[in-house]
């Protein structure tokens, strides 16, 4: 089987030309010398899911791309946005395509010379079926080209109406209509004579003649004796036989009609040849203008169909995506409003089907610009701060992919890479080989992370004894900030959030540091999920945690 990636389309959906579609394979190929556990921890596996059930594989080839160039981006936005402007066009477009697909695996890949107007008529069904595809391409892009303003959908149309005005199509429709029409009118009787012995049995028989009208003479005495009766057709004898061969399409009757068929067309030979001749140069056509695998641009209505059904979900359940403003690479900002994360929103619509906007799942803004580019993220546990980093590392990275983002707006400058540090539960805790890994794991983002990075580390360094952790977090963080990545560090470690005008004091720091927290109501202890600027209160809530599975040195007592 090709590979998809390899597979060339009459069209590409998704590159705006070839020399793109290269220079994007080969910036993919040189990140996945990078660290790759953002697919991971940014569950993107789940996310392509989510997207493209049917293709999840090519999904996540595009999702880490990390397109940086503009011109591709916003080529697939505008592509998106005349979906969303016709809902017709989407469905349009899915049954010309797989309508075509199908009959060219089913039929035109499968043709042979025919042998029997059962064949002769499969074939003629085939480029029937290509010439309608065609003129109904043709008819819907008369009626709505003014409203289709994407070059990749444009293209798309274009493509069809150079086939639709090439005398090559111009070739095949004329002989397929002429066939049809001649097989409906040349041949519309035939005249067969039949040998006897001298006991009047029936020896032999053959064609002598065929005519363009019906035979309509009406039985003589003969012939009634050989019908038997001639006035009810379900009581003739070639009927009843017929009638037999057809209700048993296997075996002997099934071999039987098709040998009868078969026959017929070799006999009338001075006309089928002709046919058969007329139908290979129309295939010969067909060839010169048919997609040679049509199954790439398939695959890329598939993704967008699935893309567009995401934006109708959200928007099904209270929450709205929009489509992101690229901002140059070199402002490394970020403004975004309403972000939530996809992950939780896919299983929150499982778990709570009738709930709706905030109820369902819990909305933040992002900011990122000169004045604060990097965030201590701290709050109590299970408060929502991995969830909240994941939600921005998602939207950058949907951004990028040229889809739309689940945000209510969203103003946001391209990385070059996502570097995650995401140490499991299992892996927290004094360790010294587990600490000896995590800085070689940082050694390795420290080498190749740039000013135009994204970073996001959650409850990093905490392999050592708690002075330690904060000591090297220190360092790590006036690393970054000095590079000029920007992100987010989710912690315990809430000393940090307190040294944020120390590390914008650090000479040639590139990235501002600023405190989030995330805000817990301090009477009923009640997780809000919300990220606001401010200062950690210094209890991470763990009591509570410890309490609510109902460990209770009262209750333990009274026991």
């Amino acid at each position: 089987m090709k590979n998809p990636e390899n597979r060339k389309s009459p069209v590409d959906l998704l590159y705006p030309s070839q020399e793109k579609r290269e220079q994007v394979k080969a910036r993919r190929l040189a990140l996945e010398r990078l660290p790759q556990d953002y697919i991971e921890n940014l569950e993107i596996q789940q996310v392509a899911s989510f997207i493209c059930q049917s293709n999840q594989f090519r999904t996540v080839q595009i999702l880490t791309e990390l397109n940086t160039d503009p011109e591709i981006i916003n080529y697939r936005l505008d592509a998106i946005d005349d979906f969303i402007a016709d809902p017709r066009l989407m469905p349009v477009l899915y049954k010309i395509i797989r309508d075509m697909l199908d009959n060219d695996r089913s039929n035109m890949r499968k043709f042979t010379e025919p042998d029997s107007f059962d064949t002769f008529q499969t074939q003629l069904d085939g480029f029937l079926c290509y010439i309608s595809c065609v003129e109904s391409m043709h008819e819907f892009y008369e009626k709505k080209h003014d409203n289709i303003r994407s070059r990749a959908l444009r293209g798309l149309f274009e493509y069809f109406e150079a086939i639709y005005s090439s005398s090559d199509f111009i070739q095949v429709r004329d002989i397929v209509n002429g066939l049809k029409e001649a097989l409906g009118s040349r041949i519309r009787s035939v005249t067969v004579a039949i040998n006897f012995n001298e006991r009047m049995v029936p020896v032999s028989a053959g064609i002598v003649g065929y005519s363009d009208t019906e035979y309509i003479q009406k039985p003589s005495v003969f012939e009634k004796l050989l019908y038997m009766n001639a006035k009810k057709n379900e009581n003739q004898v070639q009927g009843s036989l017929f009638r037999k061969y057809m209700s048993n399409r296997s075996g002997d009757g099934d071999r039987a009609v098709n040998e009868i068929d078969r026959k017929l067309f070799k006999g009338l030979e001075k006309i089928t040849d002709d046919f058969k001749e007329r139908l290979a140069q129309a295939l010969k056509s067909y060839r010169l203008v048919s997609f040679d695998d049509l199954a790439g641009l398939e695959e890329q209505l598939d993704f967008y169909d699935g893309a567009i059904k995401l934006i109708q979900l959200a928007e099904h359940k209270g929450l709205k995506m929009c489509r992101p403003e690229l901002l140059p690479a070199e402002r490394r900002e970020a403004e975004i409003k309403g972000v939530f994360d996809l992950c939780l929103f896919k299983s929150a619509i499982v778990r709570n089907r009738d709930v709706c906007g905030d109820e369902l799942i819990v909305r933040n803004d992002i900011s990122m610009n000169d004045s604060e580019r990097f965030f201590i993220l701290t709050g109590a546990n299970n408060g929502g701060k991995t969830t909240f980093i994941r939600a921005a590392g998602l939207c950058q990275l949907l951004a990028q992919a040229g889809l739309y983002v689940p945000a209510e707006s969203c103003r946001i400058s391209p990385v070059d890479f996502i570097y995650t540090h995401f140490p499991r539960e299992e892996q927290i805790g004094i360790n010294a080989s587990r600490f000896t890994t995590e800085i070689k794991e940082f050694k390795t983002i420290s080498d190749t992370i740039t000013e135009n990075s994204m970073l996001l580390m959650n409850e990093s360094v905490q392999s050592t004894t708690p002075k330690e952790c904060v000591d090297i977090a220190v360092e790590l963080i006036k690393i970054f900030t000095f590079i000029g990545a920007r992100g987010f560090f989710a912690t315990h470690l809430t000393d940090l959030a307190y040294m944020c005008g120390q590390f914008n004091c650090e000479p040639g720091v590139r990235s501002k540091t600023a405190s989030l927290v995330m805000h817990t109501d301090e009477a009923t202890q009640k997780r809000m999920y919300r990220a606001e600027h401010g200062l950690p209160s210094g209890n991470s809530y763990a009591k509570a945690i410890f309490e609510q599975f109902g460990i209770d040195i009262n209750k333990i007592r009274n026991r």
